[in-house]
């Protein structure tokens, strides 16, 4: 199977690769985008790395007995969710290597996956299932909502899933409750497992809150969560989430995993407790400035009279760029020429008009990106777009 790369790794290499003479005059530099907090870890996770390296640990292919038990009480705590950490926990390498494993283990050759779109690439992991991605457009008129009569419209009887991001990842849509009632109910009725990327889950700004589905078993019992720590804890190099499931979905999920991973290094385990269970004042710090970085980047893009749905989560504004005339790679070489890094539409299975731009940098970064997309905007507006991108 023949595999494109994955779109946010692959900008990043051409957006650290694009060479000074590709930059406007004026615009030499790259304007720094970042999406989640990187930074440094605090000491009381240090000291619990130095510890853990001088040590030697059972193996144990669920994940550090400690960890487990410490993400089952924050659940509990944070949302009331009973969790039994022996039997519906199991700790990963990242949600991105969680849902991989999850869809191989559940899904079969030639079943379909419906997903809600845009969404996150989640698309070479369906195929690496030996699935095929069953896309419904979402609602742009009404802030990216999903679709229940869609979502049903395109079951078929091949159809053995469905699959959402929430809070959803490009568009920072937030479903409400009962809108995951109605998607649990459309999957109870077929026959469906759902399966959740639930990694922003502290990345909520406005709107009606995020709903764990796992809040909602009773309306079905095939659900699978995966979380990622990197959103949530500023964890990316560490590469550690975990997968929440009922133990009858968890049982052949782990299976998988021991086939593909064996077990999470010790050492990465031992600094995911500390993190989840000390201090979290020095993140949530960061948190409190996301939605002023958000209004200040919307703010830019309504200058330079481009359309954006207000995110309600996430570190990101799906805007669309459609006076600019250029659409998916061409409208990313077009940015990337003017400083700026920006995922089109298409690659989440949305529409190539719309780019994906992250608010995660500083308030001055976010300023210049408004002013630079200005001139952009003017330009086109004049028929003229400074330099049309350069062929790859």
């Amino acid at each position: 199977m023949k595999l494109e790369r994955l779109p946010a790794l692959e900008l990043a290499d051409r957006a650290r690769m694009a060479p000074a003479r590709m930059a406007v005059p004026g615009h030499a530099a790259m304007v720094p985008f970042r999406g989640v907090p990187m930074l440094p870890m605090p000491e009381h996770v240090v000291e619990a790395v130095r510890t853990a390296a001088s040590e030697v640990f059972p193996r144990s292919s669920r994940g550090s007995e400690e960890l487990r038990q410490a993400i089952a009480s924050r659940l509990r705590a944070a949302y009331g969710l009973a969790v039994d950490p022996g039997r519906e926990l199991l700790i990963t390498h990242g949600a991105q290597h969680g849902m991989s494993v999850a869809l191989r283990a559940l899904l079969s050759p030639g079943d379909e996956v419906v997903i809600p779109a845009p969404s996150y690439f989640f698309d070479g992991m369906v195929r690496l299932a030996g699935a095929r991605p069953v896309y419904v457009p979402s609602d742009e008129s009404r802030g990216w909502d999903h679709v229940p009569a869609a979502v049903e419209a395109a079951i078929t009887p091949a159809t053995r899933a469905l699959l959402i991001c929430n809070p959803n990842n490009p568009t920072g849509y937030v479903p409400s409750r009962e809108r995951l009632c109605q998607l649990l109910g459309i999957a109870a009725r077929h026959g469906l497992t759902v399966f959740s990327d639930e990694s922003y889950e502290r990345y909520v700004w406005d709107g009606p809150g995020y709903v764990p589905q796992m809040l909602l078993r009773d309306h079905h019992p095939d659900l699978v969560t995966v979380t990622s720590l990197s959103k949530n804890y500023a964890f990316t190099s560490w590469r550690v989430g975990y997968v929440h499931a009922p133990a009858h979905l968890l049982k052949p999920i782990h299976h998988a995993f021991e086939w593909d991973a064996i077990n999470v290094g010790d050492v990465a385990q031992a600094a995911a407790h500390a993190v989840m269970t000390g201090p979290q004042h020095w993140i949530e710090q960061e948190f409190a400035t996301m939605r002023a970085r958000r209004d200040i980047l919307r703010g830019g893009l309504e200058s330079a009279g481009l359309a954006s749905v207000r995110p309600d989560a996430g570190v990101f504004v799906f805007a669309d760029c459609t006076p600019l005339r250029f659409r998916g790679r061409g409208l990313e070489r077009l940015l990337l020429d003017h400083g700026m890094t920006a995922i089109a539409g298409d690659a989440f299975a949305g529409p190539d008009t719309h780019v994906r731009m992250v608010y995660g940098g500083s308030a001055a970064d976010l300023e210049e990106v408004g002013r630079r997309l200005g001139e952009l905007r003017r330009g086109s507006g004049d028929g003229v777009v400074a330099r049309p991108p350069v062929a790859e």
